[in-house]
Formats: structure tokens, C-alpha cells, sequence
């Protein structure tokens, strides 16, 4: 019950933390100044967003659920069957927190700008034309959000043939790093924030977390049966926040803030009708709540998108700048797959990469052609849902009980009834067991590995703190997009076989990713595109950046602003600096003149260890 009291909040959470942002998309998309246009037309927009991401986005990631859930209980069944043991835990299967965040503001937001644009009325339209051409504006965005996420799916798949590859070649650092990464940045530290902003209904909440699960601490009901703590603290959250924890002032604070208001630094407040100045956040609003009952519990027009969302696929102007950027998060998509199953192996349960590979890939493409916009994948967490003594049939009643909740209007009620934070305290939890794995499977001389190989992630934070406006930090834009996935596992190998002095690694891999920094696929997703706000789906376009014409002819950007042949001159000049000192190693073939320790080999040397390598330099003296 714990297990799955875990794992259904987690990904409740992610649910709830997306729909924020998908809200702030249609808002932004609506009602912002990207042209004249009635008033009528701007609302619909945004009204029709917010209905389509419920009767047809919500129900297909319940489908999506249904699927991958059951799928990882019959592998489980079969790996029990087949090693004849009862404790195998099931690989817990959620929605892709990681890239659904990154295509809300990289793809859902310019999609929906397009039609805006495209559908636009002007200024003297009739009230009917603009609802019906309103309506339009909505399901063009929603078409080619869902188009991407198909194209996502498939390069998953795809993915099933470098998975092991990639796992048996870098080091266990560069593989860990993205469970360390997303664990840690969007597990345990963007929930943290959440938490900071409404301390008296949060972080009471947080302690009992910590206490229940670090602690091993138990609240009994009746004989064994003990309370389940991930719903005792959502339970507290839900509880102070209606009580009138999170309400607060809305007036201007004035002063060195000039015109800001108080529920400015507080996302998702709303005004409280009837009460002047005061206002409370998501979750807590009583006529908010009332209003997606009436509108969505039990009725509208669910599974509407059946099949129809791929037509996407034919609005060739977007994808094809859209394209190149869902090949990019199809692979991380993948890079975080691989690391789910090496930590589930190191937990005692040795999954077939390619399958879970593949599976996470049709779960997507399923979603998409039922009308989904958000991608699944195998949920980072296994260990911890071990640890809670999970087994197989958790997985199956969270796929079930998801399809249930999502497929019947309820969830849009449900995230006006909990806050944000309450959900928090679960995943800071989960973020931190698993960043802890990272260091405990690896070597201690590597733990500067997954330390650098963070940074990325947090760049990737910082870039997206601003709900994808443009960020003006140049560092931050070349280690931040893709999730920081991709450039948190370069820097992270790497490092790693610096310190083992693997120089013929470093040499081949540098050049390797040179080639790729030309394309944007690493360290060059910079070209300084902004359009009404937000980065455009050009940040992540694969191309040769630079052409010596001084301006992009496709985005009217100048040419100083790509740094990718930037970053592939650097790591060419890393390759050259690293095959400079293969001639002199020690142990090497190709040495002639021994100068440089030998290749550390064994995981148990520690290259910081003075005091041994001067016991052996000691034993190497003449007697």
C-alpha cells in the first residue's frame, strides 16, 4: 500500500505541476498582445486550450498509463517466473516529467502562438466568428503538440538499438547522471521552492515525509495496519491550505518593488471573490473548485481527439522546425530509460533494456493518437519502491485507478482541490533517494562526475524558472536545453575518464561530440530566437550554425550568436590535448617514454589516496 500510495502521488504530482504550466500556455496564448484581435477571440482561445487539455489530453494520458502499467506487471510476472523468486519489483511507469516540461514551453506555446496568428480574425470580427475561428486557434496548437509527441515516441523506439550501447561504454557516473540529475534539480529542489513559499501548510507536511520514510517512523491504525505517510502528508497539506494557510495579500507592495504585488512572487494565486485584497493559491479555491465540477466531473467530450491529433503531422511550416527538436527529447527520453534500468538492476532486478525501451516508446505513441500531448516512460524511483516492498501488483491498481480518474473528469477537480506543495514533500523524498544512488553506485573517485554532471540540470532549471522566457546568461543557455540531459552525461564521462586517465576515451569521445556541437545536438542550442516572450522552436534546431553570411537566412538571427562551432573548436582542442599524452603512459602500447601513471582499471583506486601511492612509490626505491 505504500508503494503504491508513492508512486500514484508521484505521479499525481508531476500531473498537477504540468497543468500549471499548460494553464500559463493558454493564458499566455490567449490572452497576450501576438495581435489585434477581439477580446472574444483571445478568450476562446485560451477556454478551448483549457477544455481540450482536459476532455482529450488528460484521458489519453490515463490510456498511456493503463498500458505501460500492466505491460512492466507482465515483465515482472515473467522475470519472478523465470528466476523463481517473489520479491521482484515491478519498474514503476509514469508520465515523462522531464520532457513534458520542456515541450509545454518549447513546443506547445510557439504551437498555439502559430494559430493564433493563423486563425486571427482581426479586430472587427463578429462574436460567432470569432468563437468558431477561437476554437480553431486551440486545436491547431493542440494538433501539433500532439503531432511532436508521436515523432518523441517513435525516436524512443528508436533508442532500443543504442540503449545497451551506451550503458556498456561510458562510465557508471555519465550513466547515473541523469537519475542524480532529475532526482535531484526537478525531484527535489523545484518541489523544495514550492514548499518555501507556504511553509505553514508545507512544511509541516515535509517532516512527516522525512520522518515516515528516512525515519522508519509509523502511525498505526489498528493492529499492523499503520496509516499510509505519503497520504497523511497530502492529507495535512489539503487540510491547512483550506483552513487558510496559503491566503495572502494581493495589493501592491510598493516601495523598491514598485508596482508588484505580494501574490506576484507567488505563482497560481488567484483573487478570492468578495474579499477585496486577498487572494490563496491553486488548490484552495473554493470557487475554482466549484466551477471544474460543474464543467468537467463526469461529462464532456473525453476521448474526442481520438486519432485526429495526428493530422499535425501535415502542418509541415511547424514541423519541420519542430522535428529536430523531438528527435533531441525523444533521446532523452531514452538516456533517462537507461538509467532506469541499470538502477533497477543494481536494486536486484535485471530488466531487458530494448523492451522497456520499446514499450516506453508505443506507450508515447499510444497517448499521441489518442489525443495526448504528454509522453510516458519508465518512472526513475524503482529502488525506492523496492525499499517499500513493492512488488508487482502496485503497478497494475496505479495503471487501473489512473484510467478510471483520468478517463472520467475528475482530475480537473482534483487540481483544484490540492495545493501544489502537498505533492512536494513525496517527490523531495523520492528526488533524494535516487540522487543518493547515484553516488552509492558509483565509484567514490567519480563523485566530481556526477557533481559536475548536475550543473546541466540546474542550468536547465534556471532557464525555464522564467516559464521559458529568454534568459540572457550565455552559460546558461548552452548547458540548460534539453533537459541538461545530454550535456550532463558528456561532461560527466568525460571527467570520469580524466581521472582514470583514459586519454584514448577522452580523445575519440571529444571528437565525437565536436561533431555533434555543430548540429545542436550538444552544447549549441544558443541561436538567441525569441518571439513574444519565450524561446522559439528554433532554440534546438539541428543545423550547421554558421554559413559566413552574417545572418541566419531562416530566423533573421545574426551569426554571432551560434556557438556551436564554438564548442566543437573547444573539444577538438580537448581531443588533441588528451592524445598528447598517450606516447607517454605507462602500460601503453603505443608509449615511448613512460612518464604518466597507468589506466585505472580497478574501481576500488582511488587516485586521491596520497598515502598509497606513496606507499608504493616508497616500495619502488632502491634498497
Amino acid at each position: 500500500m505504500e508503494a503504491f500510495c508513492e508512486l500514484f502521488f508521484d505521479n499525481l504530482a508531476t500531473l498537477l505541476g504540468v497543468t500549471g504550466a499548460a494553464m500559463d500556455v493558454g493564458r499566455i496564448g490567449g490572452l497576450n498582445n501576438f495581435g489585434d484581435a477581439t477580446d472574444l477571440y483571445k478568450a476562446t482561445v485560451t477556454s478551448e486550450w483549457t477544455k481540450i487539455y482536459y476532455d482529450w489530453n488528460i484521458p489519453a494520458c490515463g490510456l498511456a498509463l493503463l498500458f505501460g502499467n500492466v505491460w512492466f506487471a507482465w515483465l515482472a510476472t515473467r522475470l519472478a517466473t523465470k528466476e523463481n523468486r517473489l520479491d521482484v519489483t515491478a519498474q514503476p511507469y509514469g508520465m515523462n516529467t522531464t520532457v513534458i516540461y520542456i515541450t509545454i514551453y518549447a513546443i506547445s506555446l510557439p504551437a498555439i502562438q502559430a494559430g493564433f496568428s493563423k486563425y486571427n480574425p482581426g479586430t472587427g470580427a463578429s462574436d460567432a466568428d470569432s468563437i468558431a475561428l477561437g476554437k480553431k486557434a486551440a486545436e491547431f496548437g493542440w494538433k501539433v503538440s500532439v503531432a511532436t509527441n508521436f515523432v518523441i515516441g517513435f525516436m524512443e523506439i528508436l533508442g532500443c538499438f543504442l540503449g545497451d550501447i551506451i550503458r556498456n561504454t561510458v562510465p557508471t557516473a555519465a550513466v547515473y547522471v541523469p537519475l542524480a540529475g532529475v532526482g535531484f534539480v526537478w525531484l527535489a529542489f523545484s518541489p523544495m521552492l514550492t514548499i518555501a513559499k507556504s511553509p505553514i501548510m508545507c512544511l509541516l507536511p515535509l517532516m512527516v515525509v522525512v520522518f515516515g520514510f528516512f525515519g522508519n517512523v509509523r502511525y498505526p491504525v489498528y493492529g499492523k495496519i499503520t496509516f499510509p505517510i505519503a497520504l497523511l502528508a497530502i492529507l495535512l497539506s489539503v487540510i491547512f491550505g483550506w483552513a487558510g494557510a496559503c491566503k495572502r495579500s494581493t495589493e501592491v507592495i510598493g516601495g523598491a518593488y514598485g508596482d508588484v504585488s505580494v501574490s506576484d512572487f507567488y505563482n497560481g494565486f488567484r483573487a478570492i471573490p468578495g474579499t477585496g485584497a486577498s487572494g490563496t493559491c491553486q488548490g484552495t479555491d473554493k470557487d475554482a473548485a466549484k466551477d471544474a465540477w460543474k464543467a468537467y466531473a463526469f461529462k464532456g467530450d473525453i476521448f474526442g481527439g481520438f486519432g485526429s491529433g495526428l493530422a499535425g503531422l501535415g502542418e509541415s511550416d511547424l514541423m519541420d522546425d519542430f522535428a529536430a527538436p523531438a528527435l533531441l527529447f525523444g533521446m532523452i527520453g531514452f538516456l533517462g530509460t537507461m538509467t532506469c534500468v541499470e538502477s533497477a538492476e543494481a536494486a536486484g532486478d535485471a530488466y531487458p533494456m530494448s523492451e522497456i525501451m520499446i514499450v516506453d516508446g508505443i506507450g508515447t505513441c499510444l497517448a499521441a493518437f489518442a489525443g495526448g500531448m504528454f509522453g510516458t516512460t519508465v518512472y526513475i524511483g524503482h529502488p525506492v519502491h523496492k525499499a517499500l516492498g513493492a512488488k508487482i501488483g502496485y503497478s497494475l491498481l496505479n495503471g487501473l485507478i489512473y484510467f478510471i480518474f483520468l478517463s472520467t473528469g475528475l482530475f480537473a477537480c482534483l487540481y483544484n482541490v490540492i495545493p501544489e506543495c502537498a505533492n512536494g514533500a513525496i517527490l523531495v523524498f523520492v528526488g533524494l533517494l535516487l540522487a543518493r544512488q547515484g553516488f552509492e553506485e558509483t565509484p567514490e573517485r567519480h563523485y566530481p562526475c556526477i557533481l559536475l554532471g548536475l550543473m546541466p540540470f540546474i542550468c536547465n532549471w534556471a532557464w525555464l524558472e522564467s516559464d521559458g522566457a529568454a534568459s540572457k546568461n550565455m552559460g546558461v543557455l548552452s548547458l540548460g536545453p534539453s533537459g541538461g540531459i545530454v550535456q550532463g552525461i558528456i561532461l560527466a564521462a568525460l571527467t570520469a575518464w580524466a581521472i582514470d586517465r583514459k586519454f584514448e576515451e577522452v580523445t575519440v569521445f571529444s571528437i565525437i561530440v565536436a561533431f555533434f556541437s555543430l548540429f545542436g545536438i550538444a552544447f549549441s542550442h544558443n541561436d538567441l530566437v525569441y518571439s513574444y516572450g519565450v524561446w522559439g522552436a528554433e532554440h534546438q534546431t539541428l543545423k550547421v550554425y554558421a554559413d559566413g553570411s552574417g545572418v541566419d537566412k531562416d530566423t533573421g538571427t545574426p551569426e554571432e550568436a551560434f556557438n556551436g562551432w564554438r564548442w566543437c573548436v573547444a573539444f577538438i582542442m580537448v581531443a588533441f590535448f588528451a592524445a598528447c599524452h598517450i606516447p607517454f603512459q605507462k602500460g601503453n602500447k603505443y608509449t615511448k617514454f613512460e612518464k604518466i601513471p597507468p589506466r585505472i582499471e580497478d574501481d576500488a583506486e582511488d587516485p586521491y589516496d596520497y598515502s598509497v601511492h606513496a606507499a608504493q612509490a616508497a616500495e619502488e626505491i632502491p634498497k
